[in-house]
């Protein structure tokens, strides 16, 4: 709430000086979200494959950083964006863990008000992440990382301000719903829903699912 109230307070400065909505064409832009995942990743659990187990860790929020590019217009914008977020995890055992989401992502965006330099927005997209999670596999004594497959869709809205004929600034909330499909690490990879719940119990027989609500910023310029 803090950050929204920082952009809001500088939003209100610049805008003045903007003369309507700036140009349109391509744009490049820096990215600053938080990062939340609840779900099936807000308790740790260990999933079995025979004799190799996957360690997942309950995911506290932390922060992304990223960049994206894509083109704007007056009617709304596109982009496709990569970010990294760390985070800080504990597992099934209790042992601190550090797992890295990556996502990369196509997002279009619809503004209202077009010809007025403050213009609030809708948000549509897809969203491809990568989870990393260090020394959470065990097969036949040996321990290595696991890494996660995942599909997801995002939906959000916000408020974009132009703060001169090239520079865009936009701040608003996000929420992805993601679904994990695949798993590998310590040899041959496995789909999620093969897994069993503990060592030779029934199987999970579904995805493991996530959403989580996010507070997004971005910094963008036309190029």
């Amino acid at each position: 709430m803090k950050a929204l109230a920082v952009f809001l307070s500088v939003a209100a400065a610049v805008a003045p000086s903007a003369a309507g909505a700036c140009r349109s064409g391509s744009c490049f832009s820096f990215l600053f979200q938080t990062a939340d995942f609840r779900g099936d990743l807000a308790a740790p659990r260990v999933l079995w494959h025979f004799e190799k187990s996957f360690s997942f860790p309950s995911l506290r929020a932390g922060y992304a950083v990223g960049v994206s590019y894509g083109f704007k217009a007056d009617k709304g914008s596109w982009e496709v964006s990569y970010q990294r977020s760390a985070h800080r995890a504990t597992s099934a055992d209790g042992v601190p863990a550090s797992p890295v989401v990556h996502i990369l992502e196509l997002n279009g965006r619809s503004f209202l008000l077009r010809r007025s330099a403050f213009r609030p927005y809708f948000l549509g997209g897809i969203c491809l992440p990568v989870l990393r999670l260090p020394r959470a596999v065990e097969y036949r004594g040996r321990t290595s990382s696991a890494t996660c497959l995942g599909a997801g869709l995002n939906l959000g809205a916000g408020l974009a301000v132009d703060i001169g004929p090239r520079v865009v600034l936009a701040a608003g909330v996000l929420n992805r719903f993601v679904w994990f499909l695949y798993a590998y690490g310590g040899g041959k990879g496995r789909d999620i829903n093969h897994l069993t719940e503990g060592y030779g119990g029934p199987k999970l027989g579904r995805l493991l699912r996530t959403s989580g609500l996010s507070w997004t910023a971005s910094l963008g310029f036309i190029l």
